[in-house]
Parts: C-alpha cells; sequence; structure tokens
C-alpha cells in the first residue's frame, strides 16, 4: 500500500467519523437522558477526525483531502436516516449520488 492510498483510506475514515460525530451531536439534542454522554462520544469521534486528518494531509495535497471529505455529507446523510429517523428526499439521495461520483473521480486521479 502506498502513501496515496493509505491517505485516501485516512481521509475516507476521517469522513465516517465526522458522520458519527455529528449524529451522536444531534442526539444529545433529542433526549434528556445522557446527553452528556452524547456530546461526550461527538466530541471525541469529532477530536479522533482531527487528528487522523492531519495525518492524512502528511500524506494528501489538501485539494485532495479536502474533496474526498466530502464524502462526510454521505455518511451524515445514511447515518441520519437510520439512526436518526430523518426523513431524506429523492433530491437529497441525487446529490449523494453525485458527491460520491465527485469525490471517486477525485480519488482515481490522485
Amino acid at each position: 500500500m502506498n502513501g496515496t492510498t493509505l491517505g485516501i483510506l485516512l481521509v475516507v475514515l476521517c469522513a465516517l467519523l465526522e458522520g458519527i460525530g455529528q449524529v451522536f451531536l444531534k442526539k444529545s439534542t433529542m433526549t434528556k437522558v445522557r446527553w452528556f454522554m452524547w456530546i461526550s462520544a461527538g466530541v471525541i469521534a469529532l477530536a479522533a477526525e482531527a487528528l487522523i486528518y492531519t495525518e492524512a494531509l502528511k500524506l494528501l495535497d489538501v485539494s485532495v483531502a479536502f474533496t474526498i471529505c466530502s464524502l462526510n455529507l454521505i455518511a451524515i446523510t445514511i447515518l441520519s436516516r437510520f439512526i436518526l429517523r430523518e426523513e431524506v428526499t429523492r433530491t437529497r439521495w441525487i446529490g449523494v449520488g453525485l458527491i460520491f461520483v465527485g469525490a471517486a473521480l477525485v480519488m482515481t486521479r490522485a
């Protein structure tokens, strides 16, 4: 595995951690019980994301890493749909597909 591939995998992991962190923070606003636990978990996920993203920047150009990091929007949409039971319209799913295609194009050229 070369440095570019590792960098891409790290940024994809960051996108997933961003989604998890955002959903945890939203979950903290939805419950009266254990809200501090959800906030803590969200902050931990976002802090881990920042540390991993910093390592990924050592292996990738910022323009590539930032574009791939847009996958966090896909992670947030999917996690919101299944964990928070939020409705996602067809237009949003089309947007998710376009984001995926754009990120995939950047990854193939990295």
